[in-house]
């Protein structure tokens, strides 16, 4: 069956496909790349970053939640993940439920975070590859060289590069 099609069985019918696109002042191996799921087991992949659009997968805004549309039946949700104790914590696209409290502002892909959401991190880790990462509010950040602050930009698939 047509991905497409199955698509737009799911889709709300206003939403917009656009990709995740990083901007890094600090960095600039981090700035203009794109998030993408690197596969690390069944219904698991963490997200990556590529500077080939053709490698990324769009996604979407459903209520609050981010789905990717991977070649597949199922949505995939960006998931945070927690980790007791670490200032940055890794960012996952998985299938399930997803989280609340994404948001799409002036600056990028936000997250309303009870618990202290502060902001995006991409770190040249041990998948050989950026990865992208949270940082946690209200923890003192140490961060090693090859990790940096990114903002991460939204670019529609209907042109409109950004808000």
């Amino acid at each position: 069956m047509n991905l497409w099609f199955l698509l737009s069985l799911v889709l709300p019918t206003t939403a917009r496909l656009f990709y995740l696109r990083t901007s890094s002042p600090l960095i600039q191996a981090h700035d203009n790349l794109y998030v993408y799921a690197y596969h690390v087991a069944a219904g698991r992949n963490d997200a990556a970053l590529t500077p080939d659009i053709g490698d990324a997968r769009p996604a979407f805004m459903n209520g609050s939640r981010i789905q990717f549309t991977l070649n597949s039946p199922f949505l995939w949700n960006l998931h945070p993940t927690a980790v007791n104790y670490a200032a940055w914590k890794p960012v996952m696209i998985n299938i399930g439920q997803g989280d609340d409290g994404f948001f799409i502002n002036s600056s990028g892909l936000q997250w309303s975070w009870a618990k202290g959401f502060g902001g995006w991190l991409v770190c040249d880790w041990y998948h050989n590859k950026p990865q992208l990462f949270y940082l946690d509010g209200f923890r003192e950040h140490f961060l090693p060289s090859t990790c940096g602050p990114v903002d991460l930009k939204v670019q529609y698939l209907d042109g409109h590069s950004e808000l």
